[in-house]
């Protein structure tokens, strides 16, 4: 593996300090401007006004957020005019042993560590976003007052779409078609989910909408993973990746590399998760830094490449640590970095079970049944523990073996 790993305690800038994002060296943002785009209020403009450095890439203060998690697929941002529905927070999949497959090729379970209730409560929970205007349409989503039954919600969003396409409302129409997809999505009716994006996509290629042309084809590769259609979301992945800029090809390679992964190639993952981390590195995103690297760990170690696996693992639950801090004391941020140190803990252990070091490996599973006991996650603690009585035994088991023959002496 040669890729290089970032530096965790750098902020979102290459190493001359200038931002990699964009290419604009406007010095002040006038309200005027920092309205018409979105940027009116925006937390990073405080007390910014004049400093050629905090202002100098306004594409960047619309900046897609990451979260930690590894093995999670990721969804291209919404744009801030769509009026969807919130949308469930993903959640990491298990594919190959991890999921009981020792083929490695099936389909992907989900890593449930809760029932849906508390998943909804999760994403409610979710901080606001630091843009103005993505602020307010949250809030608006949060205080929606329409239609709780999904089947309405659909039934009126179709209506919606009708009247629109008759009325020759285009950009209406394919917006009702991508929020029914996503009402879908959130009942985790997939299949009923692809059509409606299929529909949206038609309607971007028609009205020759590049933006949601890849934004379709992100949903269709994410679904029709879900659905275990490997080569279909391969093909809807490298859509999205010809058709995206930086960060939607960051988000192209993470996904590929995770079907590849489900597919027990990972080689291929490797590459793609290499890539990932490439243009990780060019944005300076330290989030997404995060968990492109914890992915490479993870497709080294079905490589049986340990030392890389380990090297790698360890940086993300540092750079997980490190989000933690900047993200603040609030009950969602715990929550994410538990979830994410416990998962990395355990894996960190298997690794260096499966490479001799067992003391280490003892250290890491104690260590993540702590974690998931302070989060109350039976489950997980059940699985480190049992790891953990594994890693003892069989440290000591060579010296139970000499004291075997001694007494059979």
């Amino acid at each position: 593996m040669s890729t290089t790993l970032p530096d965790i305690a750098g902020s979102r800038s290459s190493a001359d300090g200038k931002s990699l994002r964009s290419k604009s060296s406007s010095a002040i943002l006038h309200p005027t401007t920092q309205s018409r785009f979105g940027y009116l209020g925006h937390l990073s403009l405080r007390e910014a006004q004049g400093n050629q450095e905090a202002l100098r890439n306004v594409s960047a203060l619309d900046a897609t957020s990451f979260m930690p998690h590894v093995m999670t697929l990721q969804r291209a941002s919404t744009p801030w005019q769509y009026n969807t529905p919130i949308r469930r927070i993903e959640e990491s999949v298990m594919v190959g042993p991890e999921a009981g497959n020792q083929d490695g090729r099936d389909s992907p379970q989900p890593n449930e560590r809760g029932n849906a209730a508390s998943q909804k409560d999760l994403t409610a929970s979710q901080p606001l976003p630091t843009n103005y205007v993505r602020r307010i349409r949250r809030r608006a989503q949060n205080s929606r007052t329409g239609p709780t039954d999904y089947r309405q919600q659909v039934a009126d969003l179709k209506l919606l779409a009708d009247s629109a396409s008759r009325s020759g409302n285009i950009y209406q129409a394919l917006q009702a078609y991508h929020r029914m997809g996503v009402v879908y999505d959130n009942q985790g009716m997939f299949q009923e989910a692809i059509q409606k994006y299929k529909q949206f996509l038609s309607l971007c290629i028609t009205s020759k909408n590049t933006q949601g042309e890849a934004l379709a084809y992100n949903c269709l590769g994410i679904d029709t993973f879900k659905l275990g259609q490997y080569d279909e979301a391969i093909q809807f992945h490298n859509k999205h990746l010809e058709l995206a800029d930086s960060t939607g090809r960051l988000i192209a390679h993470t996904n590929l590399g995770i079907v590849f992964q489900a597919m027990g190639l990972a080689e291929h993952a490797a590459i793609h998760h290499q890539h990932a981390i490439e243009y990780a590195n060019r944005m300076g995103a330290k989030d997404a830094q995060c968990f492109t690297v914890g992915n490479l760990g993870i497709a080294s170690a079905a490589q049986g490449d340990l030392q890389t696996s380990r090297i790698c693992l360890q940086y993300h639950l540092n750079a997980a640590e490190k989000q933690k801090q900047v993200a603040g004391d609030s009950k969602f941020a715990h929550n994410v970095f538990k979830t994410v140190s416990n998962a990395a803990l355990h894996r960190l252990g298997q690794v260096n079970t499966t490479d001799g070091r067992l003391e280490d490996a003892a250290h890491h599973f104690e260590k993540a049944m702590s974690v998931a006991k302070s989060k109350g996650d039976q489950t997980g603690e059940e699985q480190s523990g049992a790891m953990l009585g594994i890693a003892r035994g069989l440290m000591n088991f060579d010296q139970h073996c000499k004291e075997l023959l001694k007494s059979g002496k």
